[in-house]
């Protein structure tokens, strides 16, 4: 059993976080200090609370999925910096919890507000109740649905508006609620991928500055849009598709039992790097359709796949063919060094497995420094995008 009070725990906590990056400024660390964490979690041991990796659940439906969660520290400090969050801001949280909420309550201290909503009356019971015993009385809590317009919205808009559920796409009430010079950080589904970004307004569209890789609970309610998953061997192979994308599942079955194509690109990267997830997000704006491979131990051991990552890996297909992204060691053996490559499957295997090739190499030419920037639009911006881009029901999302 741990000796060491919350207090010394939450410590512990903050210099953890301050050692790698995920917490940067002084607001966010004094934040993360006053709260008692633990307080929001009383399911688990304060050792959990404090040090968890990933998130800590909190509520599952009939179904066994789960539908609230207390984030993990890492991913509450990251986003309350993206949110860039000063005193006197008014605050909209989309996804009550507790914890969250308190962290913004002192970020804008007395004189601002922040309002936690959620669609479920068991988790918006459970965090007044939470924050109440906190104290943190001052944060408002509401039973809505953050997708749909909002009663005794300030004048000027919300100062923030931070989602703390996964959203498969941004509400049209997130911008018409959103103050001029405010920032709206939201967990996005697109293509496949999860990424937490910060928007800011950029004419008349939102532009991100900030991508975090992260997973959240999804969102409820009329506006959660399903994943599909598109068999291809049982269950040890499957293709994620978002965004109504056209995926032929018996075609790109018997696609995956011809014989493969490599293609190997030259193109390295480190295991600490951070390469992959931003790659991941590009070629999401610079090639289509676009999914994720996803397979079982099983699957690469029975030859069915390549070196895909647990987490799946990009995809690319047609109507009959079928590629993706794999990994091999590059030389010199014992280095933490991988070359990209592809493997492509079907009869239109070598002119796909060219393609995401080629994109690869091009991103390694023009965007391997650089974090991509999403722009979100609405049908109403007559300066829409052009080119690549992922429709979704309310917004057109470009990545460059």
């Amino acid at each position: 059993m741990s000796t060491k009070t919350p207090v010394m725990l939450r410590r512990q906590m903050v210099a953890d976080l301050r050692a790698r990056g995920n917490i940067v400024s002084d607001e966010v660390e004094a934040a993360f200090l006053a709260v008692p964490r633990h307080c929001f979690a009383p399911e688990v041991t304060p050792e959990e609370v404090y040090s968890a990796p990933e998130g800590i659940i909190t509520k599952y439906n009939d179904r066994g999925k789960p539908v609230s969660s207390v984030s993990a520290p890492w991913l509450h400090a990251r986003m309350l910096e993206a949110a860039r969050i000063s005193r006197g801001m008014t605050v909209l949280e989309i996804g009550s919890g507790g914890a969250n909420a308190a962290l913004l309550a002192e970020l804008v201290g007395e004189q601002g507000s922040v309002t936690s909503i959620d669609i479920d009356p068991d988790i918006t019971s459970r965090a007044r109740i939470l924050l109440d015993k906190a104290g943190y009385e001052r944060v408002r809590v509401g039973q809505a649905d953050g997708a749909r317009p909002l009663p005794d919205v300030p004048e000027h808009g919300y100062d923030r508006i931070i989602v703390t559920v996964g959203a498969a796409d941004v509400a049209p009430v997130w911008r018409d609620q959103l103050a001029e010079d405010g920032r709206l950080v939201v967990p996005l589904r697109f293509r496949g991928l999860s990424r937490t970004l910060a928007f800011a307004r950029e004419e008349n569209h939102l532009r991100s500055d900030t991508l975090i890789r992260s997973g959240f609970v999804a969102i409820q309610g009329p506006s959660a849009h399903a994943v599909r998953s598109v068999r291809l061997a049982g269950r040890h192979v499957r293709l994620v598709v978002d965004e109504d994308q056209e995926a032929d599942a018996d075609a790109l079955s018997e696609a995956l039992a011809d014989p493969a194509r490599e293609q190997w690109t030259s193109v390295e990267l480190g295991g600490q790097e951070g390469l992959l997830p931003r790659l991941e997000v590009w070629l999401a704006g610079a090639i289509a359709p676009y999914g994720r491979l996803r397979a079982t131990p099983e699957a690469a051991g029975r030859g069915l796949v390549g070196w895909v990552l647990g987490t799946g890996m990009p995809a690319v297909w047609d109507h009959n063919s079928l590629a993706y992204l794999t990994l091999r060691q590059a030389p010199p053996a014992g280095t933490e060094r991988y070359e990209l490559g592809v493997i492509a499957h079907g009869p239109g295997r070598e002119q796909l497995a060219s393609r995401l090739a080629d994109a690869v190499r091009r991103f390694d030419r023009e965007a391997r420094d650089s974090e991509p920037v999403v722009r979100a639009y609405w049908p109403d911006d007559p300066h829409g995008p052009g080119g690549v881009s992922v429709d979704k029901p309310s917004i057109r999302l470009t990545i460059a």
